[in-house]
């Protein structure tokens, strides 16, 4: 008798603390997804201000290309974020629905004449050069390479910067925009046969520590 009221004693515990498991587990799971769904809404938020104040700063300038940093602390291994906008000043044609741009960032100096950027002075550290070739020498860049964007409009995109190995410097960039010929989009583009006949061009300066 004795072992069997211990018996059923365990398997009431066994329920009960299974229970208070379960229990656990759901408001854990619950509580995970409300602060991911805050912060999808809160990056969001942001990603909307970023482009909403890129696009006001360019109607303002009147320029065709801007960043919402002008000069970036980068810290080596560390990732850094920053966003560009690009103006398609293009009118509407029968049959162009967008125009393909292509994007790309040289190093183009660094600030100590002993350091240098990766494969020398005006390499490509990302994105594409004109005719698509991506960075031979490393990659400091991640970014959409080739976009379409509607004519008129201000297509808004992020940047990421992770530096893997470099001399801490201040090193000058060169942002590169090239555009379409014919204004054709992405899916049927040819580019321009001269690589200096860039649609626009910005250079700013990276702080690396």
């Amino acid at each position: 008798m004795m072992d069997k009221k211990a018996a059923l004693q365990l398997s009431i515990n066994a329920i009960v603390i299974l229970i208070l498991a379960i229990t656990i587990l759901g408001l854990g799971l619950g509580f995970i997804k409300s602060q991911f769904g805050a912060l999808t809404e809160q990056f969001g938020a942001v990603s909307a201000e970023i482009k909403s104040s890129l696009i006001e700063k360019i109607k303002e300038s009147g320029e065709l290309l801007v960043f919402n940093r002008a000069e970036i602390d980068a810290k080596i291994g560390k990732p850094e974020e920053f966003y560009v906008g690009i103006k398609n000043t293009a009118s509407a044609k029968e049959g162009s629905a967008t125009i393909c741009f292509r994007m790309g960032v040289k190093c183009v100096r660094a600030l100590k004449p002993d350091n240098s950027c990766p494969g020398g002075e005006a390499s490509l550290v990302g994105g594409v050069d004109v005719d698509g070739n991506p960075p031979e020498y490393g990659t400091w860049f991640s970014m959409f390479d080739q976009v379409d964007i509607r004519p008129g409009d201000v297509g808004v995109y992020p940047v990421k910067l992770q530096i893997a190995a470099a001399s801490p410097d201040t090193y000058l960039m060169e942002f590169n925009v090239y555009k379409a010929e014919s204004d054709t989009d992405c899916a049927t583009a040819m580019w321009p046969a001269d690589p200096s006949d860039t649609y626009q061009t910005k250079q700013f300066f990276i702080k690396v520590t």
